[in-house]
């Protein structure tokens, strides 16, 4: 009689750094999922570093990045992408309910969007109570942070604060928020600083002797890039770039570009603007010899100022959103301002405008009443809106998961989800 020995099974196991490769290469909505398989992986994907690692390459990968809208009844997102390829975009509602956030939907209650990193900054302003209010929240994780209000400002008609800034601080890995204000009475320019890693506000003073500063008007649209904040701005009547360095803290002058001649139809500052195409700052300006030949020059801030297109005009200088990967299409925010003086509204457009065809077209928010527009990546950058900063900004290697479980939907515990969630 023949003996066979049974084959022993041989288990395979994948190195712990394939792993992380792998799932680096993942969605967010995925990897939320698979928190619930195992304790290695709840801590691997909870990590800061892994956040780090997955926002680098998401950063880099079109599907990962997104185009947020807040219209005057909802919030809507769809990958950019998308928008650049067909009129037929599918346009997804955000699942928005800050329930502890106090002035979200409210009349009289203006609102405003900055984003860096894939967390997006909300201010509500108070029109009659001279009074903001801030929220960070993770559009991919639907996790968020209520900001706790400033202490240092006496809100009056004497003090004036210049639109705020979201941003990161690569010297200390931290996020925050910037208000410039000043004070009518004594002249004096003041910068209230929120960061998120001590969770605190804290004011600095501007040199007096910086009467650039202090007497620059300062447009009401922010744009992070590269560790800094900008701002368009003029004066006397000539255009200006100011930029705020997160690091050290300090005003600086972008110098304009040299070649570029801009009309001005009024004293106001929207013949230019700025904006981000992909990871560089971007330049928007009216340029013409006289009213009759406006046309619009793109430039794109990499080593130097580069003109990146000449693009028709359209009745305003339009703001740069994103750039197709091809480099061939161009996403655009349009001003369109109703009324006349207090009584004004100013809503926006987005449009695309192709630049082999040389024409522009419409985007699926045509239709939309649109209030604010900014742009966002996937991310796994956590903040928990009951127990504080959650791992973002915490290892948490040593510590496991206890009080931060995840429960697992199907009820297999929080060791093993079987079958997945």
């Amino acid at each position: 009689m023949r003996i066979c020995k049974a084959r022993r099974q041989r288990s395979f196991t994948i190195p712990n750094d394939h792993v992380e490769e792998i799932l680096s290469r993942l969605p967010v909505k995925s990897l939320m999922r698979f928190k619930c398989v195992s304790k290695a992986w709840h801590t691997l994907i909870s990590s800061h570093q892994f956040a780090k690692s997955h926002f680098q390459r998401a950063s880099q990968n079109p599907n990962s990045m997104n185009v947020l809208v807040l219209t005057d009844n909802c919030v809507l997102s769809s990958g950019y992408g998308a928008l650049f390829q067909s009129r037929a975009v599918h346009v997804q509602p955000v699942d928005v309910d800050f329930h502890d956030f106090p002035g979200w939907g409210e009349k009289c209650v203006e609102t405003s969007l900055a984003s860096c990193n894939g967390l997006v900054c909300i201010e509500l302003y108070h029109e009659y109570k001279w009074t903001s209010q801030y929220l960070v929240w993770n559009p991919s994780t639907k996790s968020y942070k209520n900001i706790p209000s400033s202490t240092s400002t006496s809100y009056s008609v004497s003090c004036w604060v210049r639109r705020f800034g979201f941003g990161y601080d690569y010297s200390t890995d931290d996020y925050k928020i910037l208000r410039p204000y000043h004070y009518y009475h004594i002249h004096t320019f003041q910068i209230e600083i929120f960061s998120l890693k001590t969770f605190t506000w804290r004011t600095i003073q501007v040199d007096e002797e910086n009467n650039f500063i202090r007497s620059v008007p300062f447009t009401e649209k922010t744009i992070y890039c590269h560790g800094a904040i900008y701002w368009s701005a003029q004066r006397y009547r000539k255009p200006s770039i100011i930029y705020f360095d997160l690091a050290d803290e300090i005003f600086h002058e972008l110098p304009w570009p040299e070649s570029v001649s801009y009309y001005f139809r009024d004293e106001s500052s929207d013949t230019w603007d700025l904006g981000t195409f992909g990871e560089h700052l971007c330049l928007s300006v009216c340029t013409a010899e006289s009213c009759s030949d406006i046309c619009i020059q793109l430039w794109v801030m990499k080593e130097s100022w580069t003109r990146l297109a000449t693009i028709p005009y359209r009745g305003s200088c339009l703001r740069p959103v994103c750039v197709s990967k091809n480099g061939e299409n161009f996403l655009l925010q349009e001003t369109q301002v109703k009324g006349v003086g207090e009584n004004s509204e100013r809503n926006f457009k987005l449009t695309v405008f192709n630049l082999k065809k040389k024409a522009y077209r419409k985007t699926p928010y045509d239709r939309k009443t649109i209030i604010e527009a900014t742009t966002y990546v996937e991310s796994l950058y956590s903040l928990d809106c009951n127990d504080g900063l959650n791992q973002h900004f915490q290892e948490e290697g040593s510590k496991g998961h206890k009080g931060n479980q995840e429960v697992c939907p199907k009820g297999y515990g929080n060791n093993y989800c079987q079958g997945g969630c």
